[in-house]
């Protein structure tokens, strides 16, 4: 579960609102009780328990109890209005955005800044605020891109990620940060070979640069690919936390696993 906490200056905006609602919505997030007075808009906060403990290891002995990591997130809002305002360039123009890339640093906890909008709402802010009495500076309006986008990449290089987010900005707000502080997966995303060469695909690519396809199946002609129990352990896939009947049998099916 990843607590959520509202600053009490944020909390009083419409768009706290919106919010709530997608944290409402998505069982892995919990608002905390009360408003509190955060660096930032809004914080996420997690706690990690020690892997060994998931693995039935156990570590030296704490007089403190379990070895519990706590990991926290901040995220910075700026939005625009309707009349191409924006706080995210009034905020760049004027230092406060670097003072608070400044307060995160020094906090020692990542901060990422979420823009709500995109680039067209970005130029359409720039253009207004090098526009006077409905004239372009056209000097100024260069001035302003360049600053802009030299911000936006030395945020990306100093760790702070820049995120624009227009098109259902909460729910992606939500995912991004439940995948930073919960870990991404990129399996899910692999090529899913057809069943006889499930073995040789995985065999490439545990083995490392320089076994293909082809060198594997030349490999596995003479050796079997399997999952052999690690000393310590007993039991059979099915005691793997998140393994069912259904998955252990699709895995036997296309992997030996020895007892």
């Amino acid at each position: 579960m990843i607590s959520v906490s509202i600053d009490s200056n944020e909390a009083m905006r419409p768009r706290a609102d919106l919010i709530r609602k997608a944290i409402e919505a998505d069982d892995r997030f919990c608002l905390s009780d009360g408003r509190l007075d955060t660096p930032f808009d809004i914080r996420f906060d997690t706690e990690d328990v020690c892997e060994n403990l998931h693995k039935g290891i156990n570590c030296e002995p704490c007089d403190h109890g379990p070895c519990i990591k706590n990991r926290t997130l901040h995220v910075e809002i700026k939005d625009f209005t309707g009349d191409n305002n924006s706080d995210y360039l009034g905020s760049i123009l004027s230092g406060h955005l670097y003072e608070q890339c400044l307060a995160a640093r020094e906090l020692g906890e990542p901060l990422i800044i979420a823009v709500l909008g995109d680039d067209n709402d970005v130029g359409a802010a720039i253009r207004k605020a090098a526009s006077r009495k409905h004239r372009m500076d056209p000097k100024k309006l260069m001035q302003y891109y360049e600053m802009v986008e030299g911000f936006e990449a030395n945020c990306i290089g100093v760790g702070i990620p820049v995120w624009r987010l227009k098109t259902d900005p909460w729910k992606r707000l939500l995912l991004r940060v439940r995948k930073i502080l919960e870990g991404g997966d990129l399996s899910g995303f692999a090529p899913k070979p057809a069943d006889g060469e499930r073995k040789t695909v995985g065999l490439s690519i545990l083995a490392g640069r320089g076994v293909g396809p082809k060198m594997a199946a030349n490999i596995l002609e003479r050796y079997n690919l399997c999952l052999i129990l690690r000393d310590g352990f007993c039991g059979d896939l099915e005691d793997c936390e998140g393994i069912g009947p259904k998955r252990a049998e699709t895995i036997r099916k296309n992997l030996e696993v020895l007892d």
